[in-house]
């Protein structure tokens, strides 16, 4: 009787592998695609406009001496970055579908109000493929280690939507919102 029930169960294996090899294998999600759809379905006339405005506040604060160094694009020609430190040119630079972890500050262009920030010790940790474009197309030419601030326009950002506080229902991020972003680049993986 055991021998039979260790036959049957063999047997299942074997067919269990053998349909499993037939199934068509899972495609990873094609990241990049996705942020070609993404940046394809931003509003031109206001992109434009709040890169004008984001040009015209990095101007002001050069000649106030606010901002030193130079003013970087991303991969799309859109947001502007500095850097504050460079990371190792040895070090790896995250690509979409990295999980990278980072400390950062969020801010309105508009005002300076700080909407969002990581906590002391707690960086945040999360696939650059989940974040907002200008994360996505600028950090991938960063290297770990980097500190950089990021001035992104509404559409790279959260558009026309607002965003609000989950506790109170307060606006953090009205919509059409240029923001900008201290980040660390702690960890790519």
């Amino acid at each position: 009787m055991k021998k039979t029930v260790v036959t049957s169960l063999a047997g299942i294996v074997l067919i269990l592998f053998v349909i499993s090899s037939c199934l068509p294998e899972s495609t990873p999600p094609d990241y990049n695609a996705q942020l070609e759809s993404n940046v394809a379905a931003v509003n031109q006339t206001r992109l434009k406009e709040d890169t004008v405005i984001i040009i015209d506040s990095l101007n002001r604060w050069i000649d106030k001496g606010l901002i030193t160094g130079p003013i970087l694009k991303d991969s799309k020609d859109v947001v502007r970055y500095t850097i504050q430190t460079a990371g190792p040119s040895t070090e790896v630079k995250p690509t979409l579908s990295s999980y990278i972890v980072v400390n950062y500050t969020g801010k309105r262009l508009s005002d300076g109000f700080v909407f969002d920030q990581s906590k002391p010790g707690e960086p945040l940790g999360i696939y650059l493929h989940q974040l907002i474009i200008g994360w996505q197309t600028t950090l991938p030419l960063l290297t770990k280690g980097t500190k950089a601030t990021l001035y992104i326009p509404s559409g790279f950002a959260y558009g026309t939507r607002e965003i609000r506080n989950q506790t109170t229902g307060a606006v953090m991020i009205p919509s059409n919102s240029n923001l900008i972003f201290e980040i660390e680049i702690l960890g790519v993986y």
